[in-house]
């Protein structure tokens, strides 16, 4: 988003603002692609715990409900309130998450270097 903004924003996000209470076949679709992306997101979760990556103890469906969230933060504060600093603080709040979740028994990346 940073390297390329999209004229207008990203069309998902809006449309999820815009359609969100109102019924018919687009809002239905568009509700199937926010379900597609969470569910892409919590099996990747879900994988990185069988890999042993990740913490064992975590709830797949609740990272992924956080990173979507740092997602819609970043829209909002990089579009709306046109926050220079958004991007940057998108990528510390990613990265909280990541290190909150990884496995505790792996080295962590600034000791293998």
């Amino acid at each position: 988003m940073r390297a390329r903004p999209l004229p207008g924003g990203c069309v998902i996000v809006k449309a999820g603002t815009e359609l969100d209470d109102q019924p018919g076949p687009v809002r239905d679709r568009l509700r199937a692609m926010h379900l597609e992306l969470a569910d892409t997101i919590t099996r990747i979760v879900a994988g990185g715990i069988t890999e042993g990556q990740l913490r064992a103890d975590l709830d797949p469906a609740q990272v992924a409900f956080d990173l979507y969230g740092v997602m819609l933060a970043f829209f909002h504060t990089h579009r709306l309130l046109d926050d220079p600093h958004a991007h940057a603080r998108a990528r510390r709040a990613v990265d909280a998450l990541l290190a909150a979740a990884r496995n505790p028994t792996l080295p962590t990346p600034e000791t293998t270097r």
